[in-house]
This record gives C-alpha cells, sequence and structure tokens, in this order.
C-alpha cells in the first residue's frame, strides 16, 4: 500500500483547533474479590468434583480474552487439580484466535502471561479437533484433540454480554467448550448459519458438546466495571446450563458506559483480542460487525490511535473506527486478523479505517470529518480502551453535563493534549488522567 508522505495532510488539517481536555471519575459498583486465589481454590475444593481427578489426565483450557488475574486463576487451578492426583496440561481454548494456528495460539497465551513457568504446567497446543457428536439436524461437534484425549477437561471463562449476538448464553462456559474447545472448525460450523441464528446454534451445539465431552468443570469468571475480578464460580457440567444465564445478567448489569449522547468523537488510545474478541466491545461503542444487532449510535467519528502488544498484530475492530493512527497500520497483520471475520461471516470488524500519520493528525481528521458539528464546543471523549471506563478525558463542552452526572466526578482543570512535538503522537505509556 502506498502512503501519502510525511506532512501531506498538513495544509488541510493546519486550521483544525483541538479543545482542551478534563479528566473525569467514574463511579461503579466497587465490589470485588480480595483474595482472588483463596476464592477460586475455596470455589474448586466445593464443587463436589475433584474426588474423581486422582490418577487422572486433565487438560485445562484457557482462551485468548484478557481476563483479570489469568495467571493467577490458571496456576491456582493448577494447584488444586494436582493437589487432587490429577496430571494437568493446559489447551487453548480460543477458536480460530492467534490466526487459527497452533504457534499463534501459545504466542497468545504467552502474551497474557500463561506460560509453563507462570503456570506450572506444560502447553499443547494443536488446531486439529476430533469429533464427538452431532446435531440432531447433522451439524458435527468438535473438541480439542488434546482435550479430548484427556481423561478430564476443565476451563476458565470470563462471562460476559457478547459483542455481536443476544441470548441466554453469550461469552461464557458453554461458548467456550463449543467454539473455544471446537477450534476453528467448531466455530465455523457454530457461525454457519450467521450471527442472527447465533443463539440457537450455540446452544443446540453447546446441548451435545456438554453431553458428549469429558468436561468436568469451568471456573466462572465475572468483573466489574473497573476491570476487576467483581466473582469466581466453579460450576460442574451437569449446571452449566442453569447457572450461566444469571451470571450473564449480573456481568451485563456491571457494564460500564459512556455517560453522554451524542458525541462528535470518540477517541480510543488501544484495541485488542485481549481486551474483547472485536478489539473494542461494540456494547460501549454502539457499532457492531452484524446488521441485526439493534444499536444506539451516538457517536460521529471514532479514532483509534494503536493496538495492544498482546493482541499480537491482530487488528480485530480496526472496522468500527473511521479514522486510526499509522500505529495501528504498522502493528497490523492480515494473517492474524482475517481468519477470525472468515470463521465469524462477519467483514466489518477487519475493514481498515482511514490511516493518519501520527495521533495528531489523526484526532485532527475526526474533528475535520465529523459533520454537523459545533468546532468551537467540540463534544469529544477519550478513553483508554473499552475495560478501562473508570478514568476518561472529556473535552470542555461535555463539563456542565458531566457536573450534572451523580457518578462522575472532574478531577483536573482543563489542559491541552501532550502530543510529542518530534512524532506527533501521545504518550504509550501514560495518560495525564492517569495522575489524578
Amino acid at each position: 500500500m502506498k502512503l501519502a508522505r510525511k506532512g501531506y495532510y498538513d495544509r488541510m488539517l493546519e486550521d483544525v483547533r483541538l479543545p482542551r481536555m478534563i479528566g473525569v471519575r467514574l463511579a461503579y459498583d466497587p465490589h470485588c474479590v480480595m483474595d482472588v486465589e483463596a476464592e477460586a481454590r475455596a470455589q474448586l475444593e466445593g464443587c463436589g468434583c475433584l474426588e474423581r481427578v486422582s490418577g487422572k489426565t486433565v487438560a485445562l483450557g484457557v482462551g485468548s480474552r484478557g481476563i483479570r488475574n489469568l495467571p493467577l486463576l490458571v496456576r491456582t487451578t493448577v494447584g488444586v487439580l494436582r493437589a487432587h492426583g490429577a496430571d494437568v496440561f493446559i489447551v487453548p481454548a480460543m477458536g480460530s484466535h492467534g490466526g487459527a494456528d497452533a504457534e499463534g495460539q501459545a504466542s497468545l497465551l504467552r502474551h497474557l502471561g500463561v506460560t509453563p513457568e507462570a503456570v506450572g504446567a506444560e502447553i499443547r497446543s494443536d488446531m486439529e479437533p476430533v469429533v464427538i457428536g452431532e446435531t440432531g439436524d447433522g451439524v458435527p461437534v468438535y473438541f480439542d484433540a488434546n482435550a479430548a484425549g484427556a481423561d478430564y477437561t476443565v476451563t476458565i471463562a470470563r462471562i460476559k454480554p457478547h459483542t455481536t449476538f443476544r441470548g441466554s448464553y453469550e461469552s461464557g462456559m458453554v461458548k467456550m467448550n463449543v467454539i473455544g474447545l471446537g477450534k476453528q472448525r467448531g466455530a465455523d460450523f457454530c457461525h454457519i448459519r450467521g450471527m442472527a441464528n447465533m443463539p440457537d446454534n450455540l446452544l443446540k451445539i453447546g446441548r451435545v458438546s456438554l453431553e458428549r465431552s469429558n468436561l468436568l468443570l469451568s471456573l466462572a469468571v465475572v468483573e466489574n466495571a473497573y476491570d476487576q475480578t467483581y466473582l469466581i464460580r466453579a460450576v460442574s457440567k451437569e449446571r452449566i446450563l442453569e447457572e450461566e444465564p444469571g451470571l450473564l445478567e449480573t456481568a451485563g448489569r456491571l457494564m460500564p458506559r459512556i455517560p453522554f449522547r451524542e458525541l462528535d468523537m470518540l477517541v480510543v488510545d488501544e484495541i485488542g483480542k485481549n481486551i474483547t474478541g472485536t478489539g473494542m466491545d461494540p456494547n460501549i461503542i454502539q457499532r457492531f460487525s452484524s446488521e441485526h444487532m439493534p444499536a444506539d449510535p451516538f457517536i460521529k467519528r471514532l479514532v483509534i490511535l494503536r493496538m495492544t502488544d498482546a493482541t499480537d498484530g491482530n487488528a480485530a475492530g480496526a472496522g468500527f473506527a473511521d479514522i486510526a493512527s499509522m500505529q495501528v497500520y504498522e502493528k497490523m497483520e492480515m494473517e492474524k486478523t482475517y481468519p477470525n471475520s472468515l470463521t465469524a461471516r462477519t467483514t466489518i470488524p477487519s475493514k481498515m479505517p482511514i490511516f493518519m500519520e501520527n495521533d495528531l493528525t489523526a484526532l485532527k481528521a475526526g474533528i475535520k470529518t465529523a459533520p454537523d458539528v459545533d468546532y468551537e464546543r467540540m463534544r469529544i471523549v477519550r478513553i483508554r480502551n473499552t475495560l478501562c471506563m473508570d478514568r476518561m478525558e472529556l473535552s470542555e463542552a461535555l463539563a456542565a453535563e458531566a457536573r450534572e452526572l451523580p457518578n462522575v466526578e472532574l478531577a483536573t482543570e482543563p489542559y491541552s493534549l501532550p502530543f510529542d512535538r518530534e512524532t506527533g503522537n501521545l504518550p504509550a505509556s501514560g495518560f495525564l488522567y492517569e495522575a489524578f
């Protein structure tokens, strides 16, 4: 791709002025698990299943989501299973993520801090699943070959509203069994009828998968709006279909929100698969990859500035943005991005935004292209990512509204964004609003 030479757009954007920003804090339900290791251990010990694992091999399925305390949860689960006499190894349970490649999936686990040294168990990564059954209408049900070869499988699953469909079972334990452990083939068959039919397809395949697989239990995790561990629940295979909908309802209630309407521009500093499957959460930005999802659009322009290291080149979610900094382009790897869209049959998240040479020109382009706005009173919100929603930056035009909101506290005086004079980029390792 031929890119514009440095400074090419300067004359088109030279009259665009950025407003000053104000740092704010947002308050949400503060409850969290204070001792994650102790709670995970207590849940596992109390689930009534562990007497079965003595002298058995257990595959521990770990996904690609950036679950808070993930290495600790994995290490604790490995330790508890070993204490009950099990021989434990880890399998990536992430469908087509990691470029639908065995080494790519092992690499994703490393990026998330899940290494043999850190968690005390070897990782066996293989993309070839086995068929363990089929649905009444002939859909094959796949399961990770290494996991199927063990005596039992245990998974660690974050429960959360899905980014592209609605149902009683969304991101969670059922999906981990069907899509995560189903590998690319299982994910492909689950998505075959499109996202509009995902709730029915997931449950239909999920029933067979739970019945026919060697799953023993799932360690379910729900996180609060501060991206902290809100609750941990060890759920036996027999109770997953009963208990998951209630956990999903709790997770939905806890989700953070952008508390303003009719924004001229939203700036998201970073996107990544470790944040959510679509790089940034559509439930927050209200831009979805499936046309059947009901949306409440409130953003005229969406600008993204970079990708996380942990996303390992997967730029899923970039297609939701209108404008992006070149820092996104430089990290994109199509071979790691496109398998998700090919499997999920959704193209929007993998499309390309307009790329500008740096953060400064990206923000200016966002302002210039926003339709029907008051350039003297631009309504702008900036967030780090859609997991970190307790601190934001607001343009001065939003200050009066912010003062009226019960969960929003203005924490700074107005200031100008600190662009580097040489690169035109904002600091990657810190933001002014982190200081308060």
